[in-house]
């Protein structure tokens, strides 16, 4: 009897997909489950992407899924967005239906009439640096281990407190009334519909958003995003070669281990800062590899010990023999 060859396990990848807008992210994560060959073991991405909107959503397989929290801390996110004055939907966005209009002579002739100048001037001035928001009523945010919006959806009205989000730019590039366009780079977890509403509110008025588009997750830009015709297609195994390695879109020190050292982190082991040259002791974590490929990631905790954080091959240690169920 011949015996079945071992599945395929694949390295910790992440790819940078340029999702279109009218579908979810979790739309696009189902396309590549279906799709990928197997042994890719579990799939998650980082960060929703708003159905409407379009643009970068990171996608995680093997190990890296494991990354979504590092990619969320250590990944500011830059969006191209246009913006409605004098509407206001339940949204936010022009999915919704007008709920209010501005029809005020002060909207029509004083805001209507403001330089590009000044609107840079008084949105980054308000705006740019720490800002405190409170998650949009119909987003992905979480209450009761539901989402928002199927709180929003079903009449419940759900108040979370405001969370600081930090802008790091506001540039206004267009002001054609009653459309602004705007680009802006924040920290994850901001909603740009939200800070939209709240632009509109400081100058006086209401405001939606007509257009958004994520330009750049931390070092992935849409530039060279994968677009739906480089999506794959029934198992197709080069999809594989237009994956990231993990270490190419987070940035921390590596610390080379030896063949014992290997075998205690990817069980559990604590491994000890003095068997290595560290040279800056305010690094929280480090990326830990042997002498084939990379293994995980450390959590350095004091001059006595580094904690395993994360081990991308802790299923394949679990259980050698069978393969990651990829539905």
């Amino acid at each position: 009897m011949t015996k079945s060859k071992p599945p395929v396990i694949f390295p910790p990848l992440i790819f940078n997909i340029f999702k279109p807008a009218r579908m979810s992210s979790y739309d696009v994560v189902r396309h590549f489950k279906r799709h990928l060959p197997k042994g890719y073991g579990k799939i998650g991405h980082f960060g929703t992407l708003d159905p409407f909107a379009s643009g970068v959503l990171m996608i995680g397989i093997a190990g890296a899924a494991r990354l979504n929290e590092f990619i969320h801390d250590n990944s500011p996110k830059t969006y191209l967005a246009v913006g409605k004055l004098g509407v206001e939907t339940p949204t936010g966005d022009y999915t919704g239906e007008i709920i209010q209009r501005d029809d005020s002579l002060y909207l029509k002739q004083e805001i209507s009439r403001f330089p590009l100048s000044f609107l840079q001037e008084r949105i980054s001035e308000k705006f740019v640096g720490d800002y405190l928001q409170a998650p949009h009523k119909f987003s992905a945010s979480k209450f009761m281990g539901r989402n928002m919006h199927q709180w929003a959806r079903e009449g419940v009205e759900v108040k979370k407190e405001p969370v600081l989000r930090h802008i790091y730019s506001i540039k206004v590039i267009k002001y054609t009334f009653p459309y602004l366009s705007f680009e802006v780079t924040a920290s994850s977890g901001t909603y740009v519909r939200t800070l939209f509403t709240d632009i509109c509110n400081d100058l006086g008025t209401i405001g939606t958003l007509v257009a958004l588009t994520r330009t750049q997750v931390g070092l992935a830009s849409f530039r060279n995003a994968l677009h739906p015709k480089d999506w794959p297609q029934e198992g197709q195994g080069q999809i594989m070669e237009r994956g990231s390695e993990v270490d190419s879109i987070l940035s921390f020190p590596r610390l080379k281990l030896t063949k014992d050292q290997a075998y205690g982190f990817q069980h559990g082991a604590f491994l000890k800062p003095c068997e290595f040259d560290i040279q800056d002791t305010n690094e929280k974590y480090y990326w830990v590899e042997d002498s084939e490929k990379l293994l995980g990631l450390a959590h350095y905790i004091n001059e006595k010990e580094i904690k395993p954080k994360i081990n991308f091959y802790q299923d394949e240690i679990a259980a050698p023999s069978s393969e990651s169920d990829p539905q």
